[in-house]
Order: C-alpha cells, then structure tokens, then sequence
C-alpha cells in the first residue's frame, strides 16, 4: 500500500506539467482521448514512467575516435579507400524483467446515475486515489471512457443502457487483457411505477487478464443485482445462479475476482449466502471476519468483492472511502500466488465472448478458438455434438472434432461448401471409421458467403443443451478478426436448432407427382351386339 501512494504522489508531479492520452476498450472499439489532465493529475496512475536520467558511464576498454578535420594532414598509416573505423558503442542497460505480481487492489465503486459530472470526477479522484489493479463500476452507462479509465488503465463493457452499466477496468502496465464478453444476469423487461429504467434487466461485464510476467491469469466481472421490489423479488435466486456459470466458466483460467453492488446487506436473511458458496464465491467479508456500511443505507452493507476459490486468496487490507455518490467505494487489497492455476471446467454461462485480434498476446487473439475448443472438450462420452459451419477450413478444429468423436461423443457436421476443403477431406475420412459421425456438405442450405458456424452440444460439463453461434466460419479469421462468441443455454433455443439442423442433414425425399394410370391399360371400343332371340 505504502508503494502505491508513494507511486502516486510521484506521478502527480509528473503530470501537473504533463499531457496525458487514454487508450480504452469500450465496447471492444479502440477509442483515443486526449486531455482528462486533471484527473490524470489528481489520480496520479495515469502517466507515463518518468525517463531515466542515468547515463551509463563508457567501458574502459572502449577507445574514442574524432574524424579528421578536413584540413588535417592525413597520416601517412591511413589508406585513402580504408572503411571508416567503427563509432565506439555506448552499453545499454538490458530491460529489467517485470516484477511478479503479489497483491492486487480492487475497487467497487457504485457511482449513483445522475450525479453531476464535477462530483462524478471528485469520485474517479478517490477511486483511483492509490493506484488500484482493477475497478469494477456500476451505474455509469452513460459516462464516457476517458473518465473511467484514465491513461494507464483500460475498459472494457458492451455499450448500452443495461449492458454499458457495469465496466471492468485495470491497470495496462501490470494485466493483459486475454479474453472479454458479457452475460445477461435478469431480464425481466418491463417498468415498475415511478421507475424510469428497468430494474429487472441487468448484465455483467468480465475481462480475464494475464500479468506482465506471464505467471497469473485472473478474472476481473462487474455486476449489479437488480434491487429487491414487489416486481424483481423472485429474480435474486436466478441471477445468482447466472452469475455463477459464469464464474465457474471462467475459473478454468485460473483464480476469479467478483465486484458489485448485490442490493442485500451482508447479515439479513436476504443475503444469498448458501447459493453464493454453492458456486464457490465468498465475500471478502468472510476471509476479513470484519464488514462495514457501504453508503447511504441505513447502515448496511450491500457493496460486495466476492472471490473464488477463496483458498487462494487472504485480505491484506480493506477499507471504504466516502464518495459523493449513495454508495462508498469498497477497497480491498488481496495477496495473490505468483503462480495461479485454473479450476476444471464445470459449466458454461449464457453470453458473449470477444477476441481481440490486434492484441499482442497470441491468448487475447485467440480467445475466442480457446472457448470454442473447451466446449469441445466438455462433452461427456455418449454425447451428441452437431455443428454447421459456413465452411470447416483449419486443421486444428477438424482434429478436435475427430478427437471427440473417438472419445465417444456422436459427432455431425454440416458445411456450406460444394466440394471439400483439405480440413474436410481429413474429417471426412476419418469420421467414416466412426459409426454415427459423419459431414457432409448441403450448400444448398448452408450460405457459403456469409460466415457463421453453430455448435450444439446436448451437453458441456454440468451445462445441458448448449448452444455456441460466432459470426466467423470455422477458419483463422477466427483469430485475425474481431469475432464474436454468444453462448446460449436455454432447452427451448437448443430444441429449435437441433430440429433445424436435423432439417437440413436428411431433407425430406419428394417424389415428383407422375399422371394417374388405369393399370389395365387402354381398352378398344367394341361394337354391339344384338340381344339372343328367345
């Protein structure tokens, strides 16, 4: 702690003469900002390292040379065509490898919608007074990136109304970003009286971050569960169980971090507290032994750091601040393994998933592929998996598919292409070895132009009936373009495309109708006879 406020104060300096830029992720489009100096100024996280004014003092054995003057007599040693001599080199010193990470600082902070914007930015001020690791936000859809994420820090949410108001944020020079989606937790449309937005509707952010080092991986969700009333009262059960399928998904990358305001105070029998250890979360309350108001209500305790698995992970400090918002931030600092590891896949969380195909990190380019090919791994021998696909043109998928196939699981696949991509030709070989497994192509169905591929699994871990549609062919455009993972888990949308998918595998044989036939044949008119006389 002590580090960070010194960290702090230094860059304030730094900054009160200094311009500052944001790079932020909102809405995973690039978004450039410069100015925001005075928060940058005031936070004291937001400028670039002082440059070092060391200079290295030169090697003894190297030797100066100064090039003739052009009027000195040449000596008599030195060849006219002879090459230059050689610039002595100034010895650098070789970067400093990143310091493991072991303690982060979270902050949630409920900034209340409305607030006017000078007290809003005296908030960010107290937010990120000591340099936090990551910040999870809600209410502030409407507020702009430059103000959540100063330079330093990154952002990320889907914009919107409901989907915008629960950003996740972190430090760029100690986490990077691998993977980023978000879940809907309640949608129950509709308003009550007197309200102006819809409480039963809420969504959580999440980003899953690797250290500069490369030894962690931690996940960072932003979440606000709707507030209790005579309309919402039924949706606490249901969205703490959404809430933890997402958990549970991403603890397979390793140790989870949870922010939010729950809308329940920690000691009422409201608080969802067998449900919540049912899916491995614990409030940093219970690792503390200790809590404390949270804001303006009537003394409770109703902002929340929940971790799992709260094994690794003990509180090295917690505290509020005062904010002029309803809700006081919640600051916890946390000790964290230098070396963290994921948890088995147990469920799959309705949602989306996003890539980031610029990103230097090859994980962060390929998370969406990463999630895909969990999902394959997750379906339990007799399982069925149908996938339909625009086109099936990298390897690694095909060896995937059959690897699913010999494990057990039935596997079908249909593509939109006339004739077989090398991918295909190896899968269609193969999965003719296996009884029930099979491709094959029906162009006609399947629209080769536009890129889609849908992935249904009667089941991935605990998760029956699951449905994974991207917007990308099963290709490497998945990995060099922004691609889009949206997973579903609901027995109504998983039946309707197995029906379609059946549909399109064993299309219905119509027989062309033909004339109706007398099967005697044509018969010869015949004269007629006289009736026999008596």
């Amino acid at each position: 702690m002590l580090l960070r406020r010194a960290l702090a104060t230094g860059l304030a300096a730094t900054l009160a003469t200094a311009g500052a830029a944001v790079l932020a992720l909102d809405g995973g489009l690039p978004t450039t900002y410069d100015g925001g100096l005075e928060l940058a100024a005031a936070t004291g996280c937001a400028s670039e390292p002082e440059p070092s004014t060391f200079t290295p003092t030169p090697s003894p054995s190297a030797t100066a040379t100064t090039s003739p003057s052009p009027t000195a007599t040449p000596s008599p040693r030195t060849s006219p065509t002879a090459s230059p001599t050689a610039s002595p080199t100034t010895p650098t010193t070789p970067p400093a490898d990143p310091e493991p990470v072991t303690s982060v600082e979270v902050v949630q902070a409920n900034i209340k919608s409305g607030t006017e914007l000078s007290k809003f930015r005296a908030d960010l001020r107290k937010v990120f007074k000591t340099c936090p690791d990551f910040v999870t936000y809600n209410e502030v859809p409407m507020r702009q990136p430059q103000y959540l994420a100063p330079a330093g820090y990154a952002i990320w949410r889907t914009p919107g109304q409901y989907t915008g108001a629960t950003p996740v944020v972190w430090r760029t020079d100690r986490w990077t970003a691998e993977a980023r989606g978000t879940t809907m937790i309640s949608n129950l449309q509709g308003y009550g009286r007197g309200q102006r937005v819809m409480w039963g509707v809420r969504y959580a952010n999440w980003v899953t971050l690797r250290s500069v080092d490369g030894q962690q991986t931690v996940s960072l969700v932003s979440v606000h569960i709707a507030p209790k009333s005579e309309r919402t009262t039924k949706l606490l059960g249901p969205s703490i169980n959404r809430l933890g399928a997402l958990v549970s998904q991403l603890s397979s990358s390793g140790p989870v971090l949870v922010g939010g305001d729950f809308n329940r105070h920690y000691k009422s029998r409201e608080y969802p507290r067998a449900l919540l250890q049912q899916h491995g979360m614990n409030a940093v309350y219970d690792l503390s032994g200790r809590y404390a108001p949270t804001g303006d209500h009537f003394g409770a305790t109703i902002d929340y750091v929940m971790v799992r698995p709260a094994a690794v992970f003990s509180v090295l400090a917690q505290t509020t601040r005062e904010l002029n918002s309803d809700h006081d931030a919640l600051v916890v600092e946390l000790a964290l393994p230098e070396q963290t590891v994921g948890e088995p896949v147990i469920s799959f969380a309705a949602g989306t998933t996003v890539n980031d195909p610029l990103a230097t990190s090859q994980r962060a380019r390929g998370a969406v592929a990463r999630s895909l090919l969990t999902a394959l791994r997750s379906v339990p021998e007799g399982g069925t998996l149908r996938v339909q696909t625009s086109s099936l043109d990298m390897r690694r998928f095909a060896n995937k598919l059959l690897d699913t196939a010999r494990r057990g699981v039935t596997v079908q696949v249909l593509t939109g292409t006339a004739a077989n991509t090398p991918a295909e030709e190896f899968l269609v070989r193969r999965l003719a070895e296996i009884p029930g497994s099979w491709l094959r192509h029906r162009p006609e169905a399947v629209d080769a132009s536009v890129p889609r591929t849908t992935v249904l699994a009667s089941r991935a871990g605990a998760t029956p009936r699951t449905v994974l549609e991207l917007d990308r062919a099963l290709a490497r455009s998945i990995v060099t373009e922004r691609t889009v993972l949206r997973t579903e888990t609901a027995k109504k949308a998983y039946k309707s495309r197995v029906r379609a998918f059946g549909a399109i595998a064993d299309p219905p044989v119509v027989e062309e109708p033909t004339e109706p036939t007398d099967p005697a044949g044509p018969t010869e008119p015949t004269e007629p006879t006289e009736p026999a006389q008596p």
